[in-house]
This record gives structure tokens, sequence and C-alpha cells, in this order.
């Protein structure tokens, strides 16, 4: 079987995604195209493939009974943080497409340190609720540990920001996704006074006020 062939039926497997299927692609548009691959690509495609042959998806399907019951759930909170991050980004990707990841790279990601702050964070009951009135801590850093929702121009931003600092907001919503690993990541939507658009910011650079 010809090595092109062998890269479409490998392609034409859901066990094939990730960095996987685009180093795959990749390698299919090079030989289309007549260019001879280097040592170390012939070397790095006989891993890619054998990673997805026949064999290892039928392990994939099973694989993705038990991942649908136990880990679905965790794993679309840790996708969540790892978009993000470089080293996990591609399955993350697939993750929040609904996809099935490796058995493999995904249970070295769930038990990634980082990983583990992540579920914590999540599964922490959170410390504000909604309609609470909260201020910024001295911590907060205008622009590093705000989001904004949506595009807009930095004049805007900067407005809100500064009467947020100033004046404070309102919960609207306690965000599910985490988006850092640290002490007090849960996500918060607030509403700043006198405002009509809302800016998300994390625990830990939040406390409570009296209300104005």
């Amino acid at each position: 079987m010809s090595t092109q062939k062998k890269i479409e039926e490998s392609l034409s497997r859901p066990v094939c995604g990730g960095w996987d299927r685009a180093f795959l692609e990749s390698i299919l548009g090079q030989l289309s195209k007549g260019n001879t691959l280097s040592v170390k690509q012939k070397q790095t495609l006989g891993k890619v493939l054998a990673r997805n042959t026949a064999e290892e998806q039928k392990k994939h399907e099973n694989w993705s009974l038990i991942y649908d019951k136990e880990y679905r759930s965790s794993a679309v909170v840790l996708a969540s943080y790892h978009i993000s991050q470089p080293y996990y980004k591609a399955m993350a990707g697939d993750i929040l497409i609904g996809h099935v990841p490796e058995r493999g790279k995904f249970l070295r990601m769930y038990d990634n340190k980082y990983s583990k702050k992540v579920l914590t964070q999540h599964a922490a009951a959170p410390k504000y609720a909604l309609g609470d009135y909260l201020i910024p801590r001295s911590s907060f850093d205008s622009y590093r540990h705000i989001e904004f929702e949506g595009d807009m121009i930095w004049a805007n931003q900067n407005k809100l920001i500064q009467n947020f600092k100033k004046r404070g907001g309102f919960v609207i919503e306690v965000c599910k996704e985490i988006h850092s690993a640290a002490k007090g990541a849960k996500r918060y939507k607030l509403l700043p006074i006198g405002e009509t658009i809302s800016i998300i910011v994390e625990e830990r650079f939040l406390k409570g006020a009296k209300k104005r």
C-alpha cells in the first residue's frame, strides 16, 4: 500500500485528530505536489500512522464510551483552560467541538498539575453570588485581569475599567469556564455601575463591599 493511501486511510478514522490530523494533511499535501519527505518527516510519519491504525480505531471506540461516561464534562472544563495554552491547544480545540480526544494524550492532560488545579477551582463553591456588589482588590491590574465581551475600542475599554475601579459593579453571572490555574480563578461577569456592557474578572481580584 502506498504512503499516500496509508495517510488517507488514517485520516478517514475518527481516532485521528488534533496535531496528528494536521500533520498528516500537511504531508499529504506535500506528496500530492511531488515533494520528497525528509528523514525526520518519514520517522514522524511512521509514528503518527501507528497511532491511527484500524486497531487503534477499535480501541478509540471503546475509549469513546468510557470518555462519555467518566470524562467528558471535566474535559470541557479543561479544554476551556488549555485552549489558550500552547501544549494541549489542538486537542482542546477538538474537545470543544465535541470530538473524542486520543486516550493517552488526554489522560496526560487530565493528570497535568495545572489541570488538577483548574478542576479544583471549577468544583469550588463561588465566594460571591448573583447580585453581590463587588469592587476590585488592590492587586487588580486594569488590563491584565479583566476580560471584555466582544470587540471594542480602547477608549470604551478604558471607560469601563475606570468606572469599575471607581464605583464597582454587580455580579450578573458566575461563569463556568476557568481560564487560569491559580487559587481564586473562578470568574464572574459583572455589570459596572452606570454601564450597560459587562466585564469578566476572576475572584482573586475582587472583594465584597457595601452597596452605595
